[in-house]
């Protein structure tokens, strides 16, 4: 069976940070009534006019009232928290929603929110796996110590998780050190949406193996840009040019890669960072039925039984027009693909 997550976007095309947390609000529980497993919001700061920039706080917000849908962080900028203070918040969120939070995490990238939170950005790796350290610790309902070379901390922290044993905690990485840590240290990897389908793949592989190394079981999850239009071309008009001003911003950050995709070279200017080089193996879009078969073929190739899907970007589609590709989502895409068992 495949599960399926709605990825929020962090600002709305108003400008109006609360008018866009209300439309949230509304894509929540039409997600869950679509079928959706969980809704998730990543982590950025200073971001130009606002954003939302606590995205546990703002997930238990707009997830007050639901009665299923899991709430969860794709992903958290993990060096730039202290652990405590984050095991204590899921601690609360876990009890409050009886157990439906994810904490997604990562080791971050932006090197001005590293100066924001005055963190060594060189050493995020090592600050990441000391806060697995202490989360482990402070979830564990027992008095600790702890002497690293970033955190010393000693007490006892309360209450003991409502999860059994703890939190549900996924990893999102590329690198061998990541999908290492992830293997090791989570309940699920989860690939970037900048990696295409086939690199996600060889990644998933990866992971698999360090998993089999540290006798773990292995669960892959895709985070993938999807919408769901009349026709392919209606995609291309109304939704395609929102995602690809998010992943020129991605490029424009260093998150393309050489080593994943060679084709970085050959940017010389905006007008080759195009839809027709982008869209292979990342955008998932078309009528239902092309999209639910291309889910389909992504999640056999990789073997993945967990997809996150990001709709909205911060420009745009509407969020009515949100409204409705999450319902055709549910009907063409959730309904027959969670029924299905892989082979």
């Amino acid at each position: 069976m495949a599960s399926f997550g709605l990825v929020l976007p962090i600002q709305g095309d108003s400008g109006d940070l609360d008018r866009h947390l209300e439309e949230l609000r509304e894509e929540v529980q039409a997600a869950e009534a679509a079928g959706f497993d969980a809704v998730f919001l990543p982590e950025f700061h200073q971001a130009r006019g606002g954003a939302i920039v606590s995205p546990l706080l703002a997930l238990g917000w707009l997830t007050a009232g639901t009665a299923r849908i899991k709430l969860g962080t794709l992903v958290l900028a993990t060096p730039l928290h202290d652990p405590v203070r984050l095991a204590e918040d899921v601690l609360m969120l876990d009890h409050a929603t009886r157990g439906r939070v994810i904490l997604g995490l990562g080791t971050a990238h932006v090197p001005v929110d590293f100066e924001l939170y005055d963190r060594p950005r060189a050493r995020r790796g090592a600050i990441t796996d000391e806060i697995l350290d202490i989360l482990e610790l402070c979830w564990s309902n027992r008095p600790f110590e702890y002497d690293g070379e970033f955190f010393q901390r000693k007490g006892h922290v309360t209450p003991a998780p409502f999860s059994e044993p703890r939190p549900t905690v996924w990893i999102g990485a590329h690198g061998p050190k990541g999908l290492a840590r992830a293997a090791t240290r989570a309940d699920r990897w989860v690939c970037d949406p900048e990696r295409d389908i086939d690199v996600a793949a060889q990644l998933a592989e990866q992971y698999r193996s360090c998993a089999a190394a540290a006798g773990r079981p292995a669960n892959v999850g895709l985070f993938r840009e999807a919408w769901i239009g009349e026709s392919r071309e209606e995609c291309e008009e109304v939704w395609a040019p929102h995602p690809m001003k998010v992943h020129r911003l991605y490029y424009n950050v260093g998150v393309y890669l050489e080593e994943f995709e060679p084709w970085v070279n050959d940017i010389h200017s905006r007008d080759d960072f195009t839809l027709e080089r982008l869209a292979p193996g990342r955008f998932l879009y078309g009528d239902g039925d092309e999209v639910r078969e291309t889910a389909r073929q992504w999640l056999d190739q990789t073997g993945a039984d967990y997809m996150a899907v990001r709709m909205r970007h911060p420009t745009g589609p509407s969020h009515a027009d949100t409204l409705v590709a999450i319902e055709r989502f549910g009907q063409s895409v959730i309904e027959p693909l969670s029924q299905r068992v892989t082979t």
